[in-house]
């Protein structure tokens, strides 16, 4: 009996402290930074955003995970500004011309709005993704009542960018391997990534469909299966679950009130 109180103390001397917080808190987590991403346009409240999901991912040590999937997601920041800076609806002051093409201010901004509201949630996911897994989850979120087809569409939808990443490092080792494309540079690496995106996107949906006939063979449908039970013991899930909504709820209050009061002045 002592030894195992002992290894009990050891396991839990071993956990992080996001390791207390519920997949749900994670999730209800990822919502409030989503909405309050979405629902702001200043730049000011968009960068206090980044920082407290930098900070998070700091104190819990998967910054390196995360840069990654910055990496993967610039290519498409980057298209975001050059299409904005020439194309935005809106463009009128000329900030600099490049090529004989004139990028706009205007579009300049509002591309850094939608690149700070794609970073917030690429890390504020990663957080998710990187600190709890997917049996976790899954047995998690089935454990509180969820049905068992929206924890599979949660789970495709939260891991789809690590999956199409897995693809995307397959497809290089294996142009490596052959000596084709190589990629000493970031103007080579642009040019491998643009070729190999659609493939890459079908590879992944087609993964996904696999996977879920899999499931619906092995019986993950049935509701009267037998269900694994989560071992984990978290901290007050209540409280996260309670404070977190209240939060959403009081952005999605504000911007209906900011909304109001500036149609009434």
């Amino acid at each position: 009996m002592d030894n195992l109180s002992l290894n009990f103390a050891k396991s839990t001397a071993q956990q992080r402290w996001y390791h207390v917080i519920d997949p749900v808190t994670k999730l209800l987590l990822v919502a409030v930074f989503t909405l309050a991403s979405f629902l702001t346009a200043a730049l000011p409240e968009l960068a206090g955003l980044l920082v407290v999901a930098l900070i998070l991912l700091l104190t819990a040590r998967i910054g390196r995970q995360a840069l990654s999937l910055i990496g993967f997601s610039s290519f498409l920041i980057v298209t975001m500004f050059v299409i904005q800076g020439l194309f935005y609806s809106r463009n009128q002051t000329v900030l600099f011309n490049l090529g004989g093409l004139s990028i706009y201010r205007e579009g300049v901004l509002y591309a850094t709005t939608l690149g700070c509201r794609v970073l917030v949630v690429i890390l504020i996911t990663s957080f998710f993704i990187f600190t709890t897994t997917i049996s976790e989850n899954t047995h998690y979120l089935e454990q509180v009542g969820v049905p068992h087809r929206i924890v599979y569409v949660v789970m495709s939808v939260c891991y789809v960018l690590p999956q199409i990443m897995g693809n995307m490092r397959q497809i290089q080792t294996a142009q490596r391997v052959r000596g084709i494309n190589p990629q000493k540079t970031v103007i080579q690496r642009v040019r491998a990534i643009v070729p190999v995106l659609v493939p890459l996107i079908i590879k992944t949906l087609t993964q996904s469909m696999e996977r879920a006939i899999v499931l619906q063979l092995r019986g993950f449908d049935q509701p009267h299966r037998q269900r694994a039970t989560a071992v984990r013991h978290y901290w007050h899930p209540a409280v996260g679950h309670i404070g977190l909504s209240l939060v959403m709820i009081g952005i999605v209050g504000w911007k209906i009130g900011w909304l109001i009061l500036n149609n009434w002045h």
